[in-house]
C-alpha cells in the first residue's frame, strides 16, 4: 500500500465531501481509491463487469426498437437485463454486462446515438477484484 498525498481547492472538496455524504462513505481514502479504480477499469481493463442504466421515452419514434436491436448486436456481453415501467412514457433498463471492455464501451456507443427518446444514460464499470 502506497500513501499519497492529494490537493484539492475548496469547491471541488466539499463536493467530495457531498458526495460522500449522499453514499454514506465516511473514509476519504477509500472513496478516492474506488473512483480511482473506476476510471482505470474504463481505461484499461479487459475483462470488465458493468451496468448500463438508461431511461427511454418509449413514445417517441422507433427508440425502444432501435435500443433492443442493438442489444441483441451486443448479446454475446449482455448478460441480463431489467424493464421497469416509471410512468406512461418512461422507461428504465438496467443492463448487466460482463467481457471485453472494448466490446462494452462499443455497446455504450451504439446506445448513446440513438438520440432522440433516449433521456438518460449512465454506466458503472466495476473494477477488477484482485
Amino acid at each position: 500500500m502506497k500513501r499519497i498525498s492529494l490537493t484539492l481547492d475548496d469547491k471541488l472538496y466539499k463536493e467530495m465531501e457531498n458526495a460522500m455524504s449522499i453514499l454514506g462513505e465516511t473514509n476519504r481514502s477509500r472513496f478516492v481509491a474506488s473512483i480511482i479504480a473506476e476510471k482505470i477499469s474504463e481505461l484499461v481493463q479487459k475483462p470488465m463487469a458493468s451496468i448500463i442504466i438508461y431511461i427511454y421515452d418509449h413514445e417517441v419514434g422507433e427508440v425502444a426498437k432501435n435500443l433492443t436491436e442493438i442489444q441483441h448486436e451486443f448479446r454475446d456481453v449482455i448478460r441480463a437485463s431489467t424493464h421497469i415501467h416509471l410512468d406512461d412514457r418512461n422507461c428504465l433498463e438496467v443492463i448487466h454486462a460482463l467481457g471485453d471492455s472494448e466490446r462494452i464501451r462499443g455497446l455504450v456507443t451504439r446506445m448513446s446515438r440513438v438520440g432522440r427518446g433516449l433521456r438518460f444514460l449512465r454506466v458503472v464499470n466495476i473494477p477488477r477484484l484482485e
